[in-house]
C-alpha cells in the first residue's frame, strides 16, 4: 500500500508539473509520460495532463503499439474490439460506430475529433469514417470516452467520444512508408513523415490513397442506389499538414489543413444501401500562450463538405472559434473555462431554389476540478447552448409545408457532466458519474425537403422545424484495478436513457392534404429508449513475449417508440446486440509477432427498408469473426506482415441488411526511418 501511495503521489507531482508547464492536448509527450506511470496519459477529458485510471469518465485509450498490431484497415475495425464499442460494417469503407447501442447506419450520436477538429458532417449529424484524413501510422492514440460527454468535450457528444491524437512533430523525426495488396483487388500506399527545422519549427506532412473491391449484395437485398457513372467499388484519397511554430517559450500557434477524396457504398439512416462521394477540405488553427491568467487557447477551424448522395448534392460548410483558458487556483482546484461560437450553412437540399439553410450556435461552459486527496477527487462540468435557425429564402408552397419564417427556431439547452473518483485502500480506482447530453436536430431534421414522384401520387419527405434536441442521460459506476503486477482488470456498470428520439420517414406520410400541399413524411421525436448493461474487461502482459486481454459486454434495450414501424425505422431493441465478446491473444519474440483476434456478436434482427417501401426485420445469426496478423521484422527499417482479417467468413458472411462482409486478407511491406 506505501508503494501504491508513493506512485500516485510521484504521478501527481510528474503530471502537476505538465501541466504548470503549460502542456496541452496537442503538446503532451504521451509516450514519454505512459513509460514513467505504467498507463496511457491524456488531456482529452479537463484539458491537464491525467492518468487514464483518473479520468472523470469511462475511457479506453489505445495506444500507437497496439494499432500496429490490428489486421484492420480503418479505424472503426480497430474500434470493434474494445469492450463498449457497437460497430457495424455495412460496407467495405462503411464501418459505423456507437458506444453502448446499435450502430445503424449514419449514427448520429457520436463525437469524433481529430487534433481537436469536429469531422461531423451536419447533413445527417454522422460520421463518415473512410474520410478521415489520418493514416493508421501516424496515429499517437485513440481515446474512446463512453457516455455524454456534452460538458466535456462539446457538441453533439450525447454517446461518446472518440479523440484521435496524431503524432507530434515536436517530439522526434520520423518517416513512414506503407505498402498494401490483397484479395479484392484491394490495394493501398500511405505515407507519413514528421521533421524538426530547427528550434522553433516542425512539420507533419500524410498522404494515403487505397482502393478495393465492393462488398457484394446479400440475395434478399436489393442493389444499392449508385451515383450515374460512378464506379461502385471504393476508393480513398486522403492527405494533410500540419505546421508547429513556436514563438516563445509561452507561445505555440500550430497550422493544419487536410483533404479527402472518398467514394464507397453505405447503409444509410433509413438502412437503405447506397453509393457516396465525398470531397472535404478542412483548415484549422491553434493559439496558444501560457500567461498569468493561465493556459489560453484560441481556435477556429472550417469544414468544407461537397457530398453527392444518390438522391441529390450537397454542399456545406461549418466555421468553428473556441476561447478557452485553463487555471489553477492553489494546489488542489483546476479550472476550465471556454466560450465556443459555430456557424453551419448548407444549400438548399435536393433543390436549390429554397434557400439557403443554416444555423448559429453560441455556447459557454465551465469545468471545476477538485482534488482532496491523492486518493479523492471531483469534477463538475456544464455547457449552455444557444442555437439559432434559419433560412434565407421562402420555400417552394406548393411542396412545402413550412414558410421561411417556420424556419426561425431558437434551441437552448444546458448538459452537465459529475464524476467523483476514489482510489480506496484495497486498491484500484471507483469511479461514480453522471452526465446530460444533447443531440441537437441535423440540417435534415429541420431543413430537408425532397419531392418524390410515385405512380400517380407525389409525396414529400421533409424536415421538421419543430423538432426537439433528444436528451441523453447517463448514471454509472466504473472499477478500474491491477489484479497482479501483470492482469489488469476494468469493469463498468451503467443506465442510459435518451427522451425524444429523432428518427427519419416511416413507411406512412404523418400528415395529409388539405393541411399540408401533398402527403408530407416528416422528420419527428419519436419516443424515448434506454439501454442499461455491464462491460469488464481483463489484460494480461506477462514478461514471457505473451500478451493478452478480453473483453464482454451485455446490454439490455427498452424502446418506447410511436406506432413502430409506421413512424420510424429506428428499432433498438431487435438492432442492439445484447452480447459482444472480444479476444485477443499476441506473440513476440525478437522480430516476429503474431496475434489472433476473436469476436463475437449475438443474433439480431435489423431493420431494413427500401424508400417509401415496406419495412421488413431481416435476421442477423450469431456470428464470431476470426481475424490474424503476422509480422516480421527484416531490419531496423523494413517490416513485412500478413493480415488475415474475418478469416473465416469466406465469400460473405451476413452481419447487416445490405452487404455480406468479406474475409479480406492482405500483405504490408513497410519501411520506417
Amino acid at each position: 500500500m506505501k508503494t501504491t501511495t508513493f506512485l500516485t503521489t510521484i504521478s501527481a507531482i510528474a503530471l502537476s508539473a505538465a501541466f504548470s508547464a503549460g502542456v496541452s492536448a496537442q503538446e503532451l509527450d504521451y509516450t514519454s509520460m505512459s513509460e514513467m506511470f505504467g498507463e496511457a496519459v491524456t488531456a482529452g477529458a479537463t484539458g491537464a495532463p491525467q492518468r487514464a485510471s483518473d479520468v472523470p469518465a469511462t475511457m479506453i485509450i489505445i495506444t500507437q503499439d497496439e494499432i500496429a498490431r490490428f489486421p484492420e484497415y480503418d479505424i472503426p475495425g480497430i474500434l470493434r474490439h474494445y469492450g463498449g464499442v457497437d460497430v457495424t460494417r455495412y460496407a467495405y469503407g462503411d464501418g459505423q460506430v456507437s458506444v453502448r447501442g446499435a450502430a445503424t447506419g449514419y449514427t448520429p450520436r457520436l463525437l469524433v475529433l481529430v487534433n481537436g477538429r469536429e469531422v461531423y458532417l451536419d447533413s445527417y449529424g454522422y460520421t463518415a469514417w473512410s474520410t478521415l484524413p489520418v493514416q493508421l501510422d501516424e496515429i499517437q492514440q485513440i481515446e474512446v470516452v463512453k457516455g455524454p460527454q456534452s460538458a466535456l468535450y462539446g457538441f453533439n457528444a450525447v454517446a461518446g467520444v472518440v479523440n484521435i491524437i496524431t503524432r507530434n512533430p515536436n517530439h522526434g523525426d520520423y518517416t513512414r512508408l506503407r505498402v498494401d495488396a490483397g484479395t479484392d483487388e484491394y490495394q493501398g500506399i500511405s505515407f507519413t513523415a514528421a521533421r524538426q527545422l530547427g528550434d522553433n519549427i516542425a512539420i507533419r506532412a500524410s498522404y494515403g490513397a487505397s482502393e478495393a473491391n465492393e462488398f457484394a449484395p446479400f440475395a434478399d437485398h436489393t442493389t444499392a442506389i449508385r451515383l450515374a457513372g460512378e464506379d461502385p467499388d471504393f476508393s480513398r484519397e486522403t492527405g494533410a499538414f500540419e505546421g508547429r511554430f513556436r514563438f516563445t517559450d509561452k507561445i505555440n500557434l500550430t497550422l493544419e489543413t487536410s483533404f479527402s477524396n472518398v467514394q464507397a457504398s453505405e447503409g444509410d439512416s433509413i438502412y437503405y444501401a447506397e453509393n457516396t462521394g465525398y470531397t472535404l477540405v478542412s483548415y484549422k488553427g491553434d493559439l496558444e500562450a501560457d500567461t498569468e491568467w493561465g493556459f489560453l487557447t484560441l481556435s477556429a477551424y472550417r469544414n468544407e463538405t461537397e457530398i453527392e448522395y444518390a438522391f441529390g448534392a450537397l454542399t456545406a460548410s461549418l466555421n468553428t472559434v473556441r476561447l478557452q483558458d485553463l487555471f489553477r487556483i492553489g494546489s488542489h482546484d483546476t479550472v476550465r473555462l471556454s466560450v465556443e461560437f459555430r456557424e453551419g450553412e448548407t444549400g438548399s437540399f435536393p433543390d436549390p431554389t429554397n434557400g439557403d439553410f443554416g444555423y448559429e450556435t453560441t455556447a459557454v461552459s465551465a469545468m471545476w476540478n477538485h482534488k482532496f486527496s491523492n486518493a479523492l477527487e471531483l469534477t463538475l462540468a456544464g455547457r449552455y447552448d444557444s442555437v439559432d435557425w434559419s433560412r434565407d429564402g421562402e420555400p417552394n408552397p406548393a411542396l412545402y409545408s413550412f414558410s421561411q419564417a417556420d424556419y426561425d427556431v431558437s434551441i437552448e439547452e444546458p448538459s452537465y457532466n459529475a464524476a467523483l473518483v476514489w482510489r480506496p485502500e484495497f486498491g484500484g480506482a471507483v469511479r461514480l458519474s453522471a452526465a446530460r447530453g444533447v443531440q441537437a436536430p441535423t440540417m435534415f431534421d429541420i431543413g430537408f425537403t425532397m419531392p418524390v414522384n410515385l405512380p400517380g401520387l407525389t409525396v414529400v419527405a421533409s424536415g421538421n422545424p419543430d423538432i426537439e434536441p433528444s436528451i441523453v442521460t447517463n448514471y454509472e459506476i466504473a472499477y478500474d484495478r491491477s489484479l497482479t503486477s501483470t492482469v489488469t482488470f476494468r469493469g463498468a456498470i451503467f443506465l442510459q436513457e435518451t427522451e425524444g428520439v429523432k428518427s427519419q420517414l416511416g413507411i406512412a406520410p404523418d400528415v395529409f392534404p388539405p393541411s399540408v400541399p401533398v402527403p408530407t413524411f416528416l422528420f419527428n421525436n419519436r419516443g424515448d429508449t434506454r439501454v442499461s448493461g455491464v462491460e469488464l474487461t481483463f489484460a494480461g502482459r506477462p514478461d514471457n513475449g505473451w500478451s493478452w486481454d478480453a473483453n464482454y459486454t451485455y446490454k439490455q434495450v427498452e424502446d418506447d417508440m410511436s406506432l413502430f414501424p409506421f413512424y420510424t425505422p429506428l428499432n433498438f431493441e431487435e438492432a442492439t446486440p445484447s452480447h459482444i465478446a472480444n479476444g485477443h491473444l499476441g506473440w513476440t519474440d525478437g522480430r516476429f509477432t503474431i496475434d489472433g483476434y476473436a469476436n463475437y456478436v449475438s443474433a439480431i434482427n435489423m431493420p431494413m427498408q427500401p424508400v417509401f417501401g415496406t419495412l421488413t426485420l431481416v435476421p442477423i445469426d450469431a456470428y464470431i469473426a476470426l481475424s490474424m496478423r503476422g509480422a516480421y521484422q527484416i531490419n531496423d527499417h523494413f517490416t513485412v506482415a500478413v493480415n488475415a482479417q474475418n478469416a473465416n467468413f469466406g465469400d460473405g458472411e451476413v452481419t447487416n441488411s445490405t452487404n455480406q462482409t468479406e474475409s479480406r486478407v492482405w500483405v504490408s511491406i513497410s519501411a520506417g526511418f
